[in-house]
């Protein structure tokens, strides 16, 4: 995939080493020296999320097992290959993109490699880059500062030439709730609407709601892992 243009939004990206510490995508990556990266974050209710994170060189079980002896998570292998998989891990807490995402940054990647973690955010011109920092390795103490670098933030991954294909498998009922999602600020950081929001504007329960959009990200991840991937920091050290 070539790289894609700046938007002309100046940006901070920090980059953070996460080499200790309970976090399954860094110690699975040790234990079974395989790479596991973090695909996609999406909000699943007002304070659960979910995250789906593809593994290479290693059964997606041993990441979703690791994953579950935190109680506070629960993990599901989507879909696997013959070297790795794709795995969604829903969490509440304890997560460093989330925190970041919280603190006003908007994650990246997130990716475990042979024992070592990075995790990656762009922080826009609005927010104090140092309060991001000091936020983050105020709750990740383990964690240290590797990069801080001002550029211009680059376009999503999958750009509006990519909807249509991204979006064919999706039932006209999931594509309504999806947009209805997007519209209402559902998935901004911070979030614009509830899934009770949602759900009376759609006249559904949230049972249903939340039944749509699973159906409805679990196809589009799917799609998504099946493009060639590149890693976004190949890009920062352009």
């Amino acid at each position: 995939m070539s790289q894609q243009p700046g938007d002309g939004r100046a940006v901070t990206r920090v980059e953070f080493d996460l080499s200790d510490g309970p976090y399954p995508f860094v110690s699975v990556s040790e234990s079974e020296s395989c790479s596991v990266i973090l695909e996609k974050c999406l909000p699943r209710t007002d304070d659960t999320y979910a995250e789906f994170f593809s593994i290479e060189g290693a059964r997606p079980d041993r990441l979703a097992e690791r994953a579950e002896d935190d109680p506070r998570r629960e993990a599901r292998v989507l879909d696997r290959t013959s070297d790795g998989g794709l795995v969604e891990l829903d969490v509440q807490d304890s997560c460093p993109a989330v925190s970041l995402a919280d603190a006003g940054a908007v994650p990246q990647t997130a990716r475990g490699v042979d024992g070592q973690g990075t995790v990656v955010a762009d922080v826009p011109e609005q927010t104090e880059t140092a309060a991001v920092i000091e936020e983050f390795l105020a709750s990740y103490p383990d964690a240290d500062l590797a990069a801080k670098q001002h550029r211009e933030s680059i376009v999503p991954l999958f750009g509006f030439q990519n909807f249509a294909a991204l979006t064919e498998s999706l039932t006209d009922r999931q594509r309504e709730v999806l947009e209805t999602a997007h519209e209402a600020g559902y998935y901004n950081w911070p979030r614009g609407a509830t899934a009770a929001d949602l759900a009376d504007r759609l006249d559904i329960s949230e049972p249903t709601l939340h039944k749509h959009l699973r159906a409805a990200e679990q196809k589009l991840v799917a799609a998504m892992f099946a493009c060639p991937h590149e890693e976004l920091a190949a890009d920062s050290d352009s």
